[in-house]
């Protein structure tokens, strides 16, 4: 899977998680291999997301999901039926930011002037 390929050449990806939208794990890699306990966590935290009342917030059926830590993040992405989790160190690099920046910046995936990844789950 071309994706996966992708998902792996990020500098900064930890791990990996790619999932049909039932929940199946179809790839994984780095610190989420086989890792199906964190697939499920994140499953119920896609499903609490799409319970959002409307009136709350509409269209709530949300296209990604950033949980941010001061070392590291999960982006979770989903199209054509997939769910996509990536596990990314937050570290500046060769002036470009990659993660999530602590001043807000919503940089989930950014390109990089060597390894040539750009956006991948937009």
């Amino acid at each position: 899977m071309a994706l996966i390929s992708n998902m792996e050449k990020l500098s900064n990806q930890i791990g990996y998680l790619l999932l049909q939208d039932d929940g199946a794990v179809i790839g994984s890699g780095g610190d989420l291999e086989n890792d199906e306990r964190s697939a499920n966590i994140f499953m119920e935290l896609l499903h609490l997301a799409e319970s959002v009342d409307d009136n709350f917030m509409p269209n709530s059926s949300c296209e990604r999901i950033s949980i941010v830590y001061d070392d590291h993040s999960y982006n979770i992405s989903m199209s054509n039926h997939r769910i996509y989790i990536v596990k990314l160190k937050n570290a500046p690099r060769g002036g470009t930011v990659y993660g999530l920046t602590n001043n807000g910046s919503n940089v989930v995936f950014s390109e990089s002037e060597t390894s040539g990844v750009a956006s991948i789950l937009t």
